[in-house]
């Protein structure tokens, strides 16, 4: 058994023992998949935008000097580059994995790692959708240590990423999109970002391979790399020996999901992330062309059956009922064998040509239908629901408070310490308040506590009963962003562990609509510190 793990962590590293789950669950719940087949069929709706991206980017086929293998500075690379990636710290709200439903007692507070890249000099700044989801804070720390707080522009209803924003006094430093569609396999490459919550860390190796369907979207493209991607790294750029980005670190394969990277790593190409970006960024200008039909690659057993001569082309599987696929009498069975004159391999192809046509362009398709050769037309319409709503995004005011008012929504119960006790976890004269009960998934068990363990100090004061420890942890509910240092003690010794117990406002952590133009012009990293 395989596992499919989102490079996002824990600060303690905890989500490297999380499975990914399914796009879609509003949750860091894991769900087991089993790796899929290299060359899977898979029906591909035409309403996903990833479809377009290798028609919009400009094709080179030359390899600079910098990029064959063996000529790559990796060190002069980074050092240009660390100024424009940052680390995520994002603290979300979580339900407890088989929780009832509407049942809120299971609601608490964890804190996830993740990594991003500065896009643009005004403070935007790029990562995957699953770090900030179910966010209710979101903090950005810069190379240099230094801490701001985030807010959320827009995430994509259909692709792991979200754009976020800083306000900054002075432009910073931003790294460029490279062209992901002329990476070559066995190219070097090197992945940046913040894994296990360590700190920004780099790891070097090549492109194992391209066009990796990990069966996570039903556009999957991934870029595959042997460079470590573990826990955390999501969100974080994977740079080509030019120091661009040419794809966004989302996922690990392991066969053990506490092991990390086993070597099979997976970024999502940089056009396809431009793409998203850009829309994004502008949803309103030039949107995506949609039609409504689900496509599947042909098979040779299909084609045979369909009494089609090759594979050429991709079969409908379905039509969106009343869209223009379905106006222009297409029906599951059809085989689209090209559009505009233009003969297309596969279903990707195919959704590229009809995605980046202006919406409602009248687009001529050449179809195989009862053994023949058919001419449709079909005129599309801009794309529908491009954007994921923020309530599909973020934490809501009230889960917030339905979190925070269980235990702050640390996930720890106290206990004042029984004789029973110090026999069961051999305490001998330690003198403090135990660590009875911690819920799973939250954020005691994030930072390593568990029951047993004895709280010795709060800051710099002792700790004497449970009603104390709490009311000291709440004493610092009014200030955002606050944390509380905790000394405790066990078996093995004494350890500090650093809390989240801030009252958090999630009124503020939408940016505003109006955005710096997308076209503006980035800074290069080189430019320096800020």
């Amino acid at each position: 058994m395989l596992w499919i793990i989102r490079a996002c962590g824990s600060c303690l590293g905890r989500a490297a023992r999380l499975a990914a789950h399914c796009i879609g669950i509003s949750n860091v719940d894991t769900c087991r998949r089993q790796a899929p087949a290299a060359r899977r069929a898979r029906a591909l709706p035409t309403a996903l935008l990833l479809a377009a991206i290798a028609a919009v980017t400009a094709v080179n086929t030359q390899v600079s000097a910098t990029t064959v293998p063996g000529l790559c500075d990796s060190a002069d690379v980074v050092a240009n580059a660390l100024s424009a990636v940052v680390n995520i710290t994002v603290v979300k709200v979580l339900r407890t994995k088989d929780t009832t439903p509407g049942d809120a007692s299971n609601e608490h507070i964890a804190v996830f790692v993740g990594s991003g890249v500065v896009i643009d000099p005004s403070g935007i700044i790029v990562t995957n959708k699953h770090v900030i989801q179910n966010a209710a804070l979101i903090h950005v720390i810069f190379h240099d240590q230094v801490e701001a707080p985030a807010r959320l522009i827009a995430a994509s209803a259909l692709e792991d990423l979200a754009l976020l924003k800083v306000n900054v006094p002075t432009p910073l430093p931003t790294l460029q999109f490279g062209n992901s569609d002329a990476l070559q396999v066995g190219q070097e490459v090197m992945a940046v970002g913040n894994p296990l919550g360590l700190g920004t860390s780099v790891s070097t190796g090549v492109v194992s391979g391209l066009h990796r369907n990990l069966m996570r979207t039903l556009v999957d493209d991934f870029i595959q790399t042997d460079a470590s991607i573990n826990p955390g790294n999501s969100g974080g750029p994977l740079l080509d020996c030019s120091g661009k980005i040419v794809g966004i670190d989302t996922a690990l394969i392991s066969n053990n999901p506490s092991l990390g990277s086993i070597g099979l790593g997976f970024a999502m190409p940089s056009d396809d992330v431009k793409f998203v970006t850009n829309k994004l960024r502008n949803p309103d200008k030039d949107p995506p062309n949609w039609i409504g039909v689900n496509l599947q690659d042909l098979t040779w057993e299909l084609a045979g059956i369909f009494a089609r001569p090759d594979m050429t082309g991709a079969i409908v599987t379905g039509v969106d009922p009343e869209s223009p696929a379905a106006q222009a009498a297409l029906v599951p069975g059809d085989i689209i064998m090209g559009a505009e004159g233009q003969e297309l391999p596969d279903a990707r192809a195919i959704l590229r040509a009809i995605v980046v046509q202006p919406a409602g362009t009248p687009i001529p398709l050449s179809v195989w239908r009862d053994g023949k050769i058919v001419g449709l037309t079909v005129r599309g319409q801009p794309w529908p629901h491009m954007t994921a709503l923020r309530s599909d995004v973020l934490a809501s005011a009230a889960a917030v408070a339905r979190a925070q008012a269980q235990g702050l929504g640390l996930g720890l119960h106290l206990a004042a310490i029984t004789p029973a006790d110090r026999q069961r976890f051999s305490l001998g004269n330690v003198s403090g308040v135990l660590v009875d009960q911690v819920t799973p998934g939250s954020q005691a068990q994030d930072r390593g506590l568990v029951a047993g363990d004895v709280i010795v100090q709060v800051d710099n004061r002792p700790a004497t009963t449970p009603d104390d420890v709490m009311s000291r942890l709440a004493s610092r509910s009014t200030a955002s962003g606050s944390r509380v240092a905790l000394l405790v003690r066990n078996k093995s010794g004494a350890r500090w562990i650093a809390l989240f117990v801030g009252r958090i406002d999630v009124s503020g952590l939408l940016a505003p609509p109006v955005l710096p133009n997308a076209a503006a012009s980035p800074h290069d990293a080189t430019a320096g510190p800020r």
